[in-house]
């Protein structure tokens, strides 16, 4: 009796690791999405509002109605804070292969 008790706790044991561990592979896989969608939304606003200049002449009235319009269907992830912030996740890292690299050690 007491060896199936034990054998019990093994499998009990073994489950709750394999639960843990999808997981976090699932934890991770969302996170490097959302961090790849955020700067993809920056990119967008970049390219948008620069057109190539050095300079936008009206990025901040383009923020201001993307997080107007973003935030009532997706919630606070996209206020204006945010988006300035992923504006500047783009203007610091324009190169997507760095980021997909760099993306793996975040947890």
């Amino acid at each position: 009796m007491e060896s199936k008790i034990m054998n019990y706790q093994a499998i009990i044991t073994d489950i709750k690791d394999i639960i843990s561990s999808g997981q976090k592979v699932a934890y991770n896989a969302t996170n490097k999405a959302m961090i790849l969608t955020y700067w993809h939304v920056g990119k967008r606003i970049v390219e948008q509002e620069q057109n190539g200049n050095e300079r936008a002449q009206y990025g901040q009235a383009l923020i201001d109605a993307l997080a107007d319009e973003l935030t009532k269907e997706y919630g606070k992830s996209f206020s204006k804070r945010n988006l300035q912030y992923f504006r500047k996740f783009y203007i610091a890292f324009p190169d997507v292969q760095i980021v997909n690299a760099c993306v793996h050690n975040l947890t």
